[in-house]
Formats: structure tokens, sequence, C-alpha cells
């Protein structure tokens, strides 16, 4: 199940980004060079992940709609002429284009920030199981060749 939290904020919070500070600057041996470093990655990091968020979870967005009105325009076309059917199938082929920018946003956001990645596998897993469910939709689309063609 997809949580709130996770949605609004993609698993982000300032624990993991302080984890994520304090893992960069481990190799600093001096206590004082690595806590000037530390502040120096906290003021430039300042506002971009609430930047960057905002920003990926309107593409994310976009992408899900997307998935829903391709599929819907997909099935309100009941081919009965090739050009129908090139266009039913156009329509399940954006469906599924749209699939894969999901998949690929959120893999960008899950490298770019420090978040929790095993917190994305189920969004994965959905986003997976619906690439398939639109390609066999596609699959056995081809019944209606045999109408148009015969």
């Amino acid at each position: 199940m997809i949580t709130n939290e996770l949605i609004l904020t993609f698993g982000y919070n300032e624990k993991r980004e302080d984890e994520h500070i304090a893992k960069a600057t481990s190799y600093i041996k001096d206590k004082n060079q690595r806590s000037e470093q530390q502040e120096a990655l906290r003021a430039m990091d300042c506002g971009f992940d609430v930047w960057i968020v905002q920003q990926e979870r309107s593409v994310i967005l976009n992408a899900c709609r997307g998935i829903v009105q391709h599929l819907i325009k997909a099935n309100t076309i009941y081919p009965t002429y090739m050009p129908e059917f090139q266009e039913r199938r156009l329509e399940l082929d954006r469906a599924m284009e749209c699939c894969n920018l999901l998949q690929q946003e959120l893999q960008y956001v899950a490298e770019i920030m420090p978040t929790d990645k095993n917190r994305y596998m189920n969004i994965v897993l959905e986003t997976e199981h619906e690439y398939q469910l639109i390609k066999s939709m596609r699959k056995s689309d081809n019944r209606f060749l045999k109408n148009i063609n015969g």
C-alpha cells in the first residue's frame, strides 16, 4: 500500500538527510573540518529537496494521469476499421510509455534523494503489473484484426 507520506515526500526527511551528510563526510578525520563540511552541505541543499519533491510530484502525477487517460481513450474505441485499430493500439502504447516514465522518475528520485529505496518497491511492482496488463490487452486486441481483415 502506498502511504501518503511516500506520495508527498518520497520518503525524504531530515533524519535521512543528516544520515546522508554524515556518511558523505565520514572520510574527514578532523571533527571541526567535518562539522564545517556538513554545515556547508546542509546550506547547499537548503531548499533543493523541497523544490525537487514538488517538481517530481508533478511529473509523477502527470504520468499516473497519463496512464488512466490513455487507457480510457483506448477503451472507448471498438475498432471496426484499420485506422480505429491503429488508434486504439497507439493509445495503449502511450499508456505503456507513461508506465515506463513513472518507473524512471521513481528511480531518479530514489537515486538523487536520501530516501529508503525499499519503500519504492511496491510502486514499482504495481507499475510493472499495470504495464503487463496493458501489454496483454494489446495482444488480445489482435482478435479485432480477424473482423477487420475478413
